[in-house]
């Protein structure tokens, strides 16, 4: 009769933390038909915006492998571009290229006023994401 409550604990313990796993395995694997992708650094630009960029990359499960200028072994490359008005991002343009030839472009541009509520720098990583998203769209498998 112990066995059975035993054997219910172990089995929801189980469940509970798979579910709770913190992994992107649930991307269709090659469903971008490549594995990397380079990303020219632009100097010009806040760090803030490069790392954000870079790890909604990486969450979508591909390499990052950043480079200060086209490089022929890259066969897809990412180009960003950002302008902040102060501390708030006001244009943002993300350009992807498939052996040299642009293949998609994402932009975001938004008017930022000084009366307005704009995101400060440090609170667009969810506009980066959704630019990533739109720029590398990959559906889940179900």
């Amino acid at each position: 009769m112990k066995a059975i409550p035993l054997l219910t604990i172990c089995s929801a313990c189980v469940l509970v933390t798979g579910c709770a796993s913190d992994s992107t395995d649930y991307y269709l694997r090659d469903s971008f038909g490549f594995k990397e992708v380079c990303l020219v650094d632009n100097k010009n630009v806040p760090p803030s915006f490069f790392i954000a960029l870079r790890q909604a990359i990486q969450d979508k499960g591909l390499t990052v492998r950043t480079v200060s200028k086209t490089e022929q072994s890259c066969p897809v490359t990412v180009y960003y571009e950002a302008k902040y008005n102060l501390a708030y991002l006001k244009d943002a343009r993300l350009l992807l290229t498939t052996e040299g030839h642009p293949t998609d472009i994402v932009n975001l541009r938004k008017n930022v006023e000084p009366a307005t509520l704009a995101d400060p720098a440090s609170d667009s990583e969810p506009k980066i994401r959704d630019m990533v998203n739109r720029l590398l769209p990959r559906g889940t498998p179900w």
